[in-house]
């Protein structure tokens, strides 16, 4: 998994609202651009609204344990 690249797209996702709404609604026209896994893409495509402020919040803490858990 590319950690860096999650990171970079979850604070974008955090400072650009609109940016952040494609993610959800467009996923695929959001993460154009962006090289990414295909688990990479997995776990970005499982965020909403609901999961996505505990997801950024606890960022740090799944990297650093090597686990990327996202919530249904």
């Amino acid at each position: 998994m590319s950690e860096t690249i999650i990171k970079e797209i979850i604070e974008r996702a955090i400072k650009d609202e609109a940016f952040r709404k494609l993610l959800f609604t467009n996923p695929d026209e959001a993460l154009k651009g962006y090289e990414l896994t295909d688990e990479d893409r997995k776990v970005l495509e499982n965020l909403n609204e609901d999961n996505f402020d505990e997801f950024a919040g606890g960022l740090g803490d799944r990297s650093t344990k090597g686990i990327w858990v996202v919530g249904s």
